[in-house]
C-alpha cells in the first residue's frame, strides 16, 4: 500500500496524509467493483502479499505449466 502512497503523492503532488486517503479511497473502490469473494484480497494484491498464480492455479483443469491466464481462458472455451 506504501509504494500506492508515494506513487500517489508524486503524481499528484499531495501530501502524505492526503495520498493515504487517496490510496484507501482508490482501494476502497476496487473492492466494491469486484465479486465478494475476492474484494477481501485487493489490498493484499495491491501489497504484494497475495498469489494471483495461486488462486488461479485451482481453476479449471489444464496442464501444469499452464499460465493462470490460460487457465482463466480455458473457462470461457477459448
Amino acid at each position: 500500500m506504501q509504494e500506492l502512497i508515494n506513487t500517489i503523492k508524486e503524481k499528484a503532488n499531495l501530501s502524505e496524509e492526503d495520498a493515504t486517503k487517496a490510496a484507501q479511497a482508490a482501494v476502497d473502490f476496487v473492492k466494491s467493483k469486484v465479486p465478494p469473494f475476492f474484494a477481501d484480497k485487493i489490498e493484499e494484491l495491491i501489497n504484494g502479499k497475495f498469489d494471483l498464480g495461486a488462486m488461479m492455479g485451482g481453476f479449471g483443469g489444464g496442464n501444469a505449466g499452464e499460465s493462470p491466464l490460460d487457465k482463466l481462458g480455458s473457462m470461457f472455451g477459448k
